[in-house]
Formats: structure tokens, sequence, C-alpha cells
């Protein structure tokens, strides 16, 4: 039969632009049935990817083309994992040097000055409060009677013992009744029993809070009498008083010693 007998006689009622004959193949109809192929393999690629077991049913072509699958899969797992982040190294400050200081001049000593002899020091000695003369008045004149304030009673005692009544308000009032005692006893001794080249001192062992009395005597009394002038020693105070006279004869028989 010829090419013209397969095709159906012409029929009145087809449309214009109607096929006449046997579908033509083309492009799209080979590209679905390929999509349609891809789509099945890609799932039995998928379950036997998800269930292992599956795989020694498939034919070889397929496990290959699921092992395919699976590399695929772990590289594109591997891309989409971050990056691991790596610390930036911290940053130092940098501080800048300072320029080292220059070296301090250096300063000698100035030279020691020696002082002069008069301005070393002296040992700790009691305090020289008052220096009186050694005499007063003509010589061989007796001395004046100093006068005693009845209403003081400092000066009347002073005097009782044979200290001048002129000594400092303060020291005879710092004096107490066994240091007026050992006054009357040192001026007493002295004037019958010490040289006029002696000194008398009393007492001889004293406490720290007793008086000191040192009895010498001076030139110039009458030839009856007996010229002395004491020292006075308290708290580390040294006065001197005026001079003072006893002229009984009894009391003249250490002179001629």
């Amino acid at each position: 039969m010829s090419a013209r007998g397969r095709y159906l006689p012409f029929d009145d009622d087809m449309m214009p632009g109607e096929r006449i004959g046997r579908p033509l193949g083309g492009a799209r109809r080979t590209l679905l049935k390929g999509l349609i192929l891809l789509a099945v393999a890609g799932g039995v690629g998928w379950v036997a990817h998800r269930d292992p077991t599956w795989r020694q049913y498939l034919p070889t072509e397929i496990k290959d083309f699921s092992r395919l699958v699976e590399r695929i899969s772990a590289r594109l797992d591997r891309q989409a994992q971050p990056a691991p982040r790596i610390a930036a190294a911290p940053t130092r400050s940098i501080e800048p040097v300072a320029p080292p200081l220059a070296p301090l001049p250096t300063v000698s000593p100035p030279p020691a000055i020696p002082l002069p002899a008069s301005a070393a020091p002296e040992p700790s000695a009691p305090l020289t409060t008052g220096s009186l003369p050694s005499s007063a008045g003509a010589p061989g004149q007796p001395l004046p009677t100093p006068t005693v304030d009845p209403a003081n009673p400092y000066q009347v005692r002073a005097a009782a013992v044979g200290l001048h009544p002129d000594l400092s308000p303060v020291l005879l009032a710092r004096l107490s009744a066994e240091d007026y005692r050992n006054a009357g006893y040192a001026i007493e001794t002295a004037v019958k029993e010490t040289a006029d080249t002696a000194v008398f001192v009393w007492p001889r062992q004293r406490k720290p809070e007793l008086a000191l009395f040192q009895v010498r005597f001076v030139a110039g009394a009458a030839s009856s009498c007996r010229r002395y002038v004491v020292t006075i020693i308290k708290d580390r105070w040294s006065t001197t008083a005026m001079p003072m006279e006893k002229c009984k004869s009894e009391q003249v028989t250490a002179r001629r010693r």
C-alpha cells in the first residue's frame, strides 16, 4: 500500500489547522522522557542512600549512580558548612619610649669648717645663773649687814643659816627644809674647820632632789672675821651668792692652820 493509502480519507468535519496524519516526534517529548527517567533514578538513588539494604537489589548502573549522588551530596554538605573563624591577633598599643633621663650632677659636700676651741661643747655641768664678785668692801673693813625683809620668810630663813638673803627668790622657794639644814651645817663647819684655800662641800653623798653647797673663802676680811661665798647647785642650776662674814672669835681658829 502506498504512503497515500496509510492516511485516512479526507473528512469534511476537520477543522482548519488540524494536523492530518501521524504526530511528529520532537525535542520536547525527548526532554520530558529524560526528566522522568532522571526523577525515577534520583528517587531510587535517594532511597538507596537512606536505606543501604536496597542497594543489593539495584542494577549496577543504578548503584554507580547512587554512589555518584552520595559523593555530590557530601561535597555539597562540606561547602555548606561555614568556614572556621580565625580570631584576629590582639593589637598591642605601642607606647612611646621616653628618652633616658640625664644623670644628675654630682654635688660634693661642702668642706667641714673646724669649730674654734671656744665653740666646742662642754660636758654636762650645772648651769650658772649668777656669778657675783668674790669680795666686797675695802680690805680689812667689815661687810655691811645685808637687809632682810621680815615679811619675806625665805629671806629670814636664809639669813638664819648664813646664806645671803638677796639670793634668787625662786631658788630660796625651791630649797626644802633639809636643804636649809644642810646649808647651815656647811657654813658653820667651813668657818670653824676649813682652811682659807680649801672648799667645803656638803652633803658629801646627796640625793638628786637635794641641793649641793660649796663654801669657799675670799680675801679682804678683817683679822677677826672670815669672809665666805656659797655656791648652791639645785636641779642642775648653779647660783653663787654675795659674800657673807662671820667675826666671832671662836670661829677663826681654822684660819691659823
